[in-house]
C-alpha cells in the first residue's frame, strides 16, 4: 500500500467561494487560537462580546445562557454554525449558544456580519457566526482546574492524536456553582464535551464530531419578575459529517448533521409547581461543488433540513425546508473583483424565497482594500412566536418569515504590526418579528412589523508591536447604532433596545519575572438608558508544561441587568492552574 500524504488541516469557511476569495467582500471578524487562548473570558458568550458589533446579552452569568445580537439584530435572528454547519434552534433563540464545544476545542470563530450569506437559506436576517474546531498539530493532553467565588469548580482535560493520514481531538469541561445569590435560585452545573476526526483520503478529506451538552441552573428572573423562582435544565446532541473532494475540475463538500435540544422548564408559584418540556430534532443534507476557470470561480450548491418539535406548551410540529443556490466571483481588473449569487428557498409552510446578493472589492494599494455589498436574506418564525401561550407572552401563528435588506460598505488597511478596519451600514427589515402590546396592557403579543431599520457604523484597530517590549497586543473597537421600527401605537419588547454605542479594548502586558497581563474592557451605552464596563483580567505565568493563573470578571462591580430581569454577577474571582503537552 503507497503511504499516504502528511494531512493538512481541513480550512472550514462559513460562506460560499470565501476559500478562494478570501473575507475581502464583507466584513468579517476572525478570532483565532491565540485569542481565544488568552483572552480572560470564562465562556464563548464573552469571546464574542469582544467583536465589533456583536451584543452579547447575557442571564445569570455568561456561563448559562446568553442571547446573541449582531449589528442590533434580536436573539433570533443571527445564525450558529460549527465546522460550516447551521444550527438553529427552532424553539427559540435563547438557546442558540448551547453548543456542546469547550473552549480548549475551538481553532478559531468566524464573525460574518454583513450581507453574503447566499449558501444559508431562510436562517437568518442578522449574521452568522461560524464555530471552527481545530486538529491536533501532535499528540497533545492537557487539564485544568479552577476554584472561585460563589463556590465555583470547574475541571476539564482533553487530549489529540496526530498520524500520518488521521486527527482525532477530545474534550470535556464541568462547571458547577452554588449561586451568586444565597437566598435565590441562581446555582449551575454544566457539563460539555466533543470529539472531532479528519482523514485524508485519496482525493480529499472527511470530517465528522459528535457533541453534547448538559445544563441545570436556577433561572431566578430568567423570563418573568412576576414568578421568579425558576428553573431550566437543557441537553443539545450533534452529530456531522463534512467532506473536501477533487472531483476532475470540481471541489466538491457534502456535509450531513443531526442535532437535538432537550428543553426542561419549570416555575414554582407558591407550593403550586408549573413544568413546560420541550423537545427538538433537526436533520440536514447539504452538497456545494466549486470550479474555477479563467472566467473566475463557480458555486453550485443544494441543500434541505427537517425540524419538528414536541412540546407540552408550543404543540407538536414538523417543518421542511430546500434550498439551492449559485454564486460567482470574477477579476474584471487588476485591482477589481466582482461576486455576486442568488439562492432561492422553499419552506413547505411559507413557499418560495429569493435571495440574491452582490458585492465589489477593490483593492487600491498593496495595504489598503474597500468594498461594497448588498444583500437579502430571511428566517422564519420561530415557535415560540407562533405557538407560545402563556400568562405573559402569547404567540401568533399568522406571522410569516422576516425579509432583510442589508449594504454595507467598508476598509481594510494592513500595515503589518497595525491593522485598522471601519464599516458603515445599514439593514431594512420587513415584517419584522417582535413582541408588542398596547400602552398599560401586561401581555404581548408576536406580531409582524414593517420596517425595522438600523444603521451604524464600525470602527476597529490591532497592533501587535515588532520589538518585543512590555505590551504584546492592543486591540479597540468602536460600534454606533441608530435603530427604529414602525410600532403602530404599541410598546414594542425588543427592538427598540440596541446598544446605541459600544466601545472595547483587550490587550496584552509582558510584565516581570515572566508574569503576563491580559485584560479586557466592554463599556455599552442602551438605547435603553442602560450603561455599564464590565472590565476582566487575567495575571498567568508558565512553570514549564503548567501555568498558573487569578482571574476575575467584572472587577469594577458594576450592577446590570443584559437580558430579561436578571442581574449579572458582581466581581468574580477565580484561581486556576492548567497543564498541557506539545
Amino acid at each position: 500500500m503507497a503511504e499516504m500524504a502528511r494531512l493538512e488541516p481541513l480550512t472550514v469557511i462559513a460562506m460560499p467561494l470565501a476559500e478562494d476569495a478570501g473575507y475581502g467582500f464583507q466584513a468579517v471578524t476572525v478570532i483565532d487560537r491565540e485569542q481565544i487562548e488568552q483572552a480572560p473570558a470564562a465562556s464563548l458568550a464573552d469571546i464574542l462580546a469582544l467583536a465589533p458589533g456583536v451584543d452579547v446579552r447575557r442571564r445569570g452569568g455568561s456561563r448559562i445562557q446568553a442571547d446573541i445580537g449582531i449589528r442590533g439584530s434580536g436573539y433570533e435572528q443571527s445564525l450558529i454554525l460549527v465546522d460550516g454547519v447551521g444550527l438553529r434552534n427552532p424553539q427559540t433563540g435563547h438557546h442558540h449558544l448551547n453548543l456542546p464545544v469547550p473552549l480548549e476545542h475551538i481553532e478559531r470563530i468566524e464573525i460574518l456580519r454583513g450581507p453574503g450569506l447566499t449558501g444559508f437559506g431562510s436562517r437568518n436576517t442578522g449574521g452568522a457566526i461560524n464555530i471552527v474546531t481545530r486538529s491536533p498539530e501532535a499528540s497533545e493532553a492537557g487539564a485544568g482546574l479552577r476554584v472561585g467565588d460563589y463556590g465555583f469548580r470547574g475541571m476539564d482535560a482533553h487530549g489529540g492524536l496526530r498520524g500520518d493520514a488521521s486527527t482525532h481531538l477530545v474534550s470535556a469541561e464541568r462547571e458547577v456553582a452554588d449561586g451568586f445569590m444565597a437566598d435565590e435560585p441562581t446555582d449551575f452545573d454544566l457539563r460539555r464535551a466533543h470529539y472531532t476526526g479528519n482523514l485524508v483520503t485519496g482525493n480529499g478529506q472527511i470530517r465528522w464530531g459528535l457533541g453534547i451538552d448538559e445544563r441545570e441552573f436556577g433561572a431566578w428572573k430568567f423570563y418573568t419578575a412576576d414568578f421568579p423562582d425558576q428553573r431550566e435544565e437543557t441537553r443539545s446532541r450533534l452529530g456531522y459529517v463534512t467532506g473536501a473532494f477533487e472531483l476532475g475540475r470540481w471541489k466538491v463538500r457534502p456535509r450531513a448533521s443531526v442535532s437535538g435540544h432537550e428543553d426542561e422548564f419549570s416555575t414554582r408559584v407558591g407550593e403550586a409547581l408549573f413544568v413546560n418540556e420541550h423537545e427538538t430534532v433537526s436533520q440536514a443534507l447539504g452538497v456545494s461543488a466549486t470550479t474555477e476557470s479563467d472566467r473566475g470561480a463557480t458555486e453550485l450548491g443544494l441543500d434541505g433540513e427537517r425540524v419538528r418539535i414536541e412540546s407540552s406548551a408550543l404543540g407538536d410540529h414538523r417543518r421542511d425546508e430546500a434550498g439551492i443556490w449559485l454564486a460567482h466571483r470574477r477579476q474584471v481588473s487588476e485591482r477589481v473583483q466582482i461576486a455576486g449569487g442568488i439562492s432561492r428557498v422553499h419552506d413547505r409552510e411559507f413557499g418560495n424565497s429569493w435571495l440574491p446578493h452582490g458585492a465589489l472589492h477593490f483593492q487600491l494599494d498593496r495595504n489598503l482594500e474597500t468594498f461594497v455589498a448588498a444583500g437579502r436574506s430571511s428566517r422564519p418564525p420561530s415557535y415560540t412566536e407562533l405557538y407560545l401561550q402563556s400568562a405573559g407572552n402569547v404567540g401568533n401563528p399568522d406571522v410569516g418569515p422576516e425579509r432583510a435588506l442589508q449594504r454595507e460598505a467598508g476598509f481594510r488597511w494592513d500595515g503589518g504590526s497595525q491593522q485598522v478596519a471601519g464599516t458603515v451600514f445599514q439593514r431594512r427589515i420587513g415584517d419584522a418579528i417582535d413582541w408588542g402590546r398596547l400602552p398599560g396592557e401586561v401581555t404581548w403579543q408576536a406580531d409582524s412589523f414593517d420596517n425595522q431599520r438600523t444603521r451604524g457604523a464600525e470602527l476597529e484597530w490591532s497592533w501587535r508591536p515588532v520589538e518585543k517590549g512590555p505590551l504584546r497586543r492592543l486591540g479597540v473597537s468602536w460600534t454606533g447604532l441608530n435603530a427604529s421600527i414602525d410600532d403602530r401605537g404599541l410598546e414594542i419588547k425588543y427592538a427598540p433596545d440596541y446598544p446605541r454605542h459600544s466601545l472595547v479594548a483587550s490587550g496584552r502586558f509582558a510584565l516581570f519575572a515572566g508574569l503576563k497581563l491580559d485584560f479586557n474592557a466592554r463599556h455599552v451605552n442602551r438605547s435603553s438608558g442602560e450603561q455599564a464596563t464590565l472590565l476582566g483580567g487575567r495575571v498567568s505565568r508558565k512553570f514549564g508544561p503548567v501555568q498558573v493563573l487569578v482571574e476575575g470578571s467584572n472587577l469594577l462591580d458594576e450592577t446590570l441587568v443584559e437580558a430579561g430581569f436578571a442581574p449579572l454577577p458582581g466581581r468574580w474571582l477565580f484561581a486556576g492552574l492548567r497543564w498541557s503537552t506539545g
